[in-house]
């Protein structure tokens, strides 16, 4: 496995996995209100030829989606938590090269970073190597197999 790419694709999706959180979290809210909200199916609903009845469907059909959602955001969490804990442990020049690059990029990210921490682009590019093979090791605790 290509540990430095798999952790550039987790630097590259942060962003989308933080914001699916947030989401996630509202939609998790809506199918609790949905689920705990409304009336319990009725018990004496006649079904039709041996299935259950529309009303229970529903419940059961929103209980599959909200523990669906629940995994969703228990993952997402998880590899959130996973990617800041990776950056915690670099330096402030490390966590802004890598967050440029991978994170927030925009046009001109090396120059910005080159002039913002008075190097050269060389040394951007040199710096971005360092700092991903130590967030690798940081998040899978290995960079080359």
């Amino acid at each position: 496995m290509d540990w430095k790419k798999e952790a550039a694709n987790d630097l590259a999706q942060h962003q989308r996995r933080k914001a699916a959180l947030e989401s996630l979290a509202g939609e998790i809210a809506a199918l609790q209100a949905k689920v705990y909200g409304t009336r319990s199916p009725a018990a004496d609903a006649v079904s039709v030829q041996g299935g259950s009845s529309t009303g229970e469907e529903r419940l059961i059909s929103a209980l599959d989606e909200l523990q669906r959602k629940r995994e969703a955001y228990r993952l997402a969490r998880r590899q959130v938590a996973a990617v800041e804990r990776g950056l915690a442990t670099l330096t402030d020049v490390q966590r802004d090269v890598l967050t440029r690059f991978y994170i927030c990029r925009a046009p001109g990210h090396v120059q910005a970073l080159a002039e913002a921490w008075g190097m050269e682009q060389s040394q951007v590019y040199r710096t971005k190597d360092a700092a991903l093979r130590a967030f690798t090791l940081a998040r899978y605790g290995v960079v080359e197999v």
